[in-house]
């Protein structure tokens, strides 16, 4: 296959990123077969780890490279997505246990919609947004949306017993967060996010009803409206945005309403801060985002293995020290002429003013009165950590992902004194 399109290459002038999906659609469709040919795990990890290994070799060799590297390494970007995607199929093939049709349609996901996705957006995109990566079209986005809703609906409607309303709301659903998701993935991840993304998915919906359904697209399509709606006021780029909607749909799917308040009044907060000059304002990438959502995911895990009821807290204090934190940032940049007392004072009193009021409604009465006094103290702590830390002044490359570490672990952990009234239940 690789001999084939490189030499279609030097007959044809193909364009780099056609010979690359033109691989990653001939390689899909010969997985898709795989559930009819192999009944154990072990022949499709024997797969994986040689095409891994020549298609590292293809990197690697310069001979090689020489030869066939123009097939997928021909575009301008460093991409893993040759070597994430058979790792991706051999997962899928585990993660699937003999279930078919959960190995077919995420495999079907990642090799039609992914490629008519790249290829629409070649050829048609006019209407661009900004990446991590670069620029990315909104065509694109759309054909892969649309390629992935029927990659899930139409497998689902034939060949189960799913409602015929609930395979229309499942591909709809799967479709958009798989977008968002493929929108927002770097160096080729997407090839290994996709399908075990579509999986998961799939498992999570198999057996709900079209209400439950229908909720959780109205309620992914208004955060989306939201981020987008918004884009001019903050400083995220628009793959962080989606990032953003992503996460809080998210927080609500595992969690509840309870988990989606907290990111509310976090962004609110974040649109009304001081503002930059449009013309000269900072644009955030997906860091800034990841920065947030790790702690907040991380205490959702606890929450979620320890019961709303308790392990909400330490969840709401870990977004109100992120908002502090924020806060003193935005302040240190458009207000140089505040004084650090006054920052910390300012970053400090408003999230605790902002944040309380969800306390007194999902707190029981007896715990007010040390839920606000933890509140008071976890985003103190946060903050004063945070300014002393901090500096407007980009860090060198070597130290970009300490400061990320550090950032971002600052928040979590003044936030774990929220874990007290576990122990005081």
């Amino acid at each position: 296959m690789l001999g084939g399109l490189r030499a279609a290459q030097h007959r044809y002038q193909l364009h780099p990123e056609f010979s690359r999906k033109a691989a990653h659609i001939i390689t899909g469709l010969i997985c898709l077969s795989f559930p009819w040919i192999f009944t154990q795990l072990w022949p499709v990890l024997v797969l994986t780890i040689a095409i891994t290994a020549v298609l590292l070799s293809v990197r690697l060799v310069p001979h090689l490279k020489n030869q066939l590297g123009g097939v997928l390494g021909g575009v301008e970007r460093n991409s893993l997505g040759e070597i994430c995607f058979p790792i991706a199929v051999a997962t899928t093939f585990w993660l699937a246990q003999s279930n078919w049709i959960l190995y077919f349609i995420p495999i079907l996901v990642l090799t039609v919609a992914d490629s008519v996705g790249a290829l629409v957006g070649l050829r048609y995109g006019i209407s661009r947004y900004q990446t991590d990566e670069g620029e990315k079209s909104a065509e694109g986005s759309i054909a892969f949306f649309s390629a992935a809703f029927l990659s899930a609906h139409i497998p689902l409607l034939l060949f189960t017993s799913i409602g015929r309303a609930e395979c229309l709301l499942i591909g709809l659903t799967i479709g958009f967060l798989i977008m968002l998701l493929e929108a927002i993935s770097w160096r080729g991840l997407d090839n290994l996010f996709i399908p075990i993304g579509t999986l998961y998915l799939l498992k999570l919906y198999w057996s709900m009803d079209a209400f439950h359904l229908g909720l959780r697209l109205v309620v992914l399509t208004c955060l989306a409206i939201l981020s987008l709606y918004w884009r001019k006021r903050t400083t995220l780029s628009d793959s962080a945005l989606m990032a953003a909607a992503l996460a809080g749909y998210g927080l609500w799917a595992f969690g509840g309403w309870t988990f989606l308040i907290s990111p509310l009044l976090l962004f609110a907060l974040y649109l009304l801060l001081p503002g930059f000059d449009p013309v000269t304002r900072p644009i955030q990438n997906l860091h800034a985002v990841t920065r947030v959502i790790g702690g907040a995911y991380l205490y959702l895990f606890v929450a979620l293995n320890t019961g709303n009821d308790v392990g909400w807290l330490p969840f709401h204090l870990c977004v109100a020290c992120h908002a502090g934190n924020i806060i003193s940032a935005r302040l240190q940049v458009v207000r140089p002429n505040f004084s650090a007392t006054r920052v910390i004072f300012m970053a400090w009193l408003v999230p605790v003013l902002l944040f309380a009021p969800p306390l007194l409604c999902f707190i029981p009465i007896r715990s007010w009165a040390i839920s606000i006094a933890l509140l008071a103290l976890a985003v103190l702590t946060s903050v004063l950590a945070f300014t002393k830390y901090w500096s407007p002044i980009t860090p060198p490359p070597d130290r970009q992902s300490r400061q990320w570490f550090v950032e971002s672990a600052i928040a979590p952990l003044a936030a774990s004194i929220g874990l007290f009234i576990l122990f005081t239940r």
